[in-house]
């Protein structure tokens, strides 16, 4: 062995060993452990008191409680069940009434009610009941505010048969679509009024801090094909005057966020006007005088937390900003910190330090509250001070993980075939032995712009528990590190195929405890494209898992629900333009080639990576002779891994594990 080679090893050895020593008493983390984590969301701070939601999976019920904590002591308080968000108004805490069942509800007469806990809190009362859906609410009092409300336009609703005639026609998570809406309306104590069009969709309402101006995003009015991009619109609460503001030929806002009663920021993606992929962008519009200001073009730092996690809580950010600029969350390689951008000169300051992944954070006193993720726990609740330091202010999950043997990843660094310097990680086995030799699993993100960070990902310590090294990086098209790595248009399963390669390399080379022989590869979505695609290019891995993965472009582009969109984002084409080009890069095309034994992983009603995507390749397989089978999960969508049925996620990671088992186990 070279000195150079040595080197490297021997602290990879050293870390392995004492986890190994660490790690002998305690429990294995098993298929069900995520049952027992809780995610922590809605962090909301009221007159300096700390609030929050808490859910967590029950296997007995096979569904998911939540409900609102406050920090008290610095202990948790629970002081309402059943609340997965609120807001405060009216001197109280205020959250809508969750009825047992959603089956439950009254179609004919659909009402949205709302319960109020004042201070002292005890049972919550009826605070208001309106005789509509209300979905996003902006108040300007507790009975004058603006609402979007869902509307069908297709009224026979029959249950024996369904009725299309736009595109998409169903979506992921939400079934039927044909002819859905979301409305915008003002209601006036009592009274209604429609404010949009009937074939337009309105959201992501925001009201100004005065309650005098609405701004929302519109998607005009359509039948038939649904138009890519939106429309940011402003609307006078007073007069219910609107105004369309015609910032770019083709975008899509997202995030906005006032700065003051006259002036927004918001995030942009233009990348329908460039044709390419890339991060959105962030502006400055001040809505009196049509000002408009970049302030950062996204090349490097996009807005959000883009890290995986199948048990980490948190939700969607929002910007706020102080006198120099904006605050935001931010995916960099392979965590998320918070940063500071200046208004002048796009300058960046790390508001937090360490490799913390934050998922919600709220200004506080003199720095942040934030949700995170930190090395191998579970989400808990930190402060973060003006120096960037995290203290945590909970251990709502700590104690739980402190009973597990839970590994720690190791980082491997790695050149790509363009001469970039990338990196991932490899989760030894669990009971680790020195001198013994391990399958492993090389485990692919979804996405693809989406990234695999250090935070615990119980798919991948059950794993680990049960005997595998797992190994994982954030290939080409992934999220971190910047628009021009992510843009991968044209090139799915070649830069991203090659870097996952060359780390699979580096991984064997730089580790001891690995046999090449007995290598499994398994992803989801994009990772279960990806899954597709090295079965059909390499025998090297012995079994593989494929998961809601796209099998055929032809196909995906034709029945998903991003279908059209997603497919020309990442080719530019579709399949009358060039569909030589998406057949050669079907993982379908080269069934024929495949000598790996494959299990299927798939959900009926996953319109996201439909189920044909699954069958048409397990077709062919058996048509071949491979050996495969193909597990369909019925009620359940592309998000089962992380919000399916807690039953239904126990049985998922138990059948890739026993088809690993059977093909990777045979020392």
């Amino acid at each position: 062995m070279s000195k150079k080679i040595f080197s490297v090893i021997l602290p990879l050895i050293m870390t392995v060993l004492t986890v190994a020593a660490q790690s002998a008493a305690k429990k294995p983390v098993e298929s069900d452990f995520f049952t027992q984590v809780k995610r922590i969301s809605n962090l909301k701070v009221w007159d300096g008191q700390i609030f929050f939601t808490v859910s967590q999976p029950d296997k007995e019920k096979n569904n998911y409680s939540s409900a609102l904590y406050q920090l008290i002591d610095n202990k948790p308080v629970r002081i309402a069940k059943d609340v997965s968000d609120y807001f405060f108004l009216d001197n109280g805490i205020i959250f809508r009434e969750r009825r047992e069942s959603a089956a439950i509800e009254d179609k004919e007469n659909p009402s949205t009610a709302f319960l109020k806990l004042s201070y002292g809190y005890g049972e919550a009362g009826e605070w208001l009941k309106l005789p509509f859906q209300a979905a996003q609410i902006e108040w300007i009092e507790k009975e004058v505010f603006f609402y979007t409300s869902p509307y069908n336009r297709n009224t026979d609703k029959s249950k024996n048969y369904h009725i299309y005639d736009e595109l998409p026609f169903w979506a992921n998570g939400r079934g039927d679509v044909s002819g859905r809406r979301s409305h915008l309306y003002f209601y006036d104590k009592g009274k209604s009024l429609l404010l949009s069009d009937t074939l337009a969709s309105v959201s992501g309402l925001k009201l100004s801090p005065d309650r005098k101006t609405l701004v929302y995003v519109l998607k005009p009015a359509w039948y038939g094909k649904q138009p890519e991009g939106n429309v940011l619109v402003s609307l006078d609460a007073a007069s219910l005057e609107k105004k369309e503001w015609k910032l770019f030929d083709r975008a899509s806002y997202g995030s906005v966020v006032f700065l003051n009663n006259d002036e927004i920021v918001l995030t942009v993606n233009r990348s329908l006007e460039h044709d390419k992929i890339e991060n959105s962008a962030i502006y400055r519009l001040n809505i009196r005088t049509g000002k408009l200001t970049l302030i950062d073009d996204g090349a490097l730092y996009a807005v959000g937390n883009s890290i995986g996690s199948d048990v980490g809580g948190g939700g969607r950010s929002e910007i706020t900003f102080d006198s120099k600029g904006l605050r935001f969350v931010t995916t960099d390689v392979d965590y998320a910190p918070l940063i500071h951008l200046a208004w002048e000169g796009a300058g960046i300051t790390r508001l937090s330090q360490g490799r913390i992944s934050i998922q919600e954070y709220q200004p506080y006193k003199d720095g942040f509250l934030a949700i995170a993720l930190e090395e191998q726990q579970g989400s808990e609740i930190y402060f973060i001070d003006k120096k960037g330091n995290a203290s945590p202010l909970t251990a709502i999950n700590k104690p739980v993980f402190d009973e597990y043997n839970i590994v720690k990843p190791i980082e491997i660094k790695y050149k790509s075939k363009t001469g970039q310097e990338l990196n991932g990680y490899v989760l030894p086995p669990a009971d680790y032995e020195k001198g013994r030799k391990y399958p492993a699993i090389l485990d692919i993100h979804g996405g693809p712009k989406s990234a695999y960070g250090t935070v615990f990902f119980h798919e991948m310590q059950y794993w680990a528990n049960e005997g595998y090294a797992i190994f994982f990086t954030n290939p080409a098209g992934s999220a971190g590190r910047g628009s021009k790595f992510s843009d991968i248009r044209g090139k799915v399963g070649e830069t991203d195929y090659n870097d996952l390669i060359s780390f699979t390399d580096a991984v064997l080379a730089q580790t001891d405890f690995i046999d090449a022989d007995r290598l499994g590869v398994t992803g989801g979505s994009y990772g279960g494209l990806m899954t597709n695609w090295i079965i059909g290019q390499t025998d090297r891995f012995k079994a593989a898992a494929s998961q809601r993965g796209i099998s055929s472009w032809l196909t995906f582009s034709n029945t998903s629900d991003i279908g059209y969109t997603f497919t020309y984002t990442y080719w530019g084409t579709d399949i009358w333009k060039n569909g030589k080009r998406l057949w050669d890069a079907s993982p379908l095309k080269y069934a024929d080639k495949v000598k790996t034994p494959t299990l299927f992983i798939h959900s009926e009603q996953d319109y996201r990576c439909w189920l044909v995507e699954g069958l048409q390749l397990y077709y062919a397989l058996q048509y071949f002779g491979v050996p495969s089978r193909i597990v369909v999960f019925e009620n359940e969508n592309h998000e089962l891994s992380r919000s399916g049925k807690p039953q239904n996620r126990i049985k998922r990671l138990e059948e890739i594990k026993g088809w690993f088992d059977k093909y990777l186990k045979n020392e």
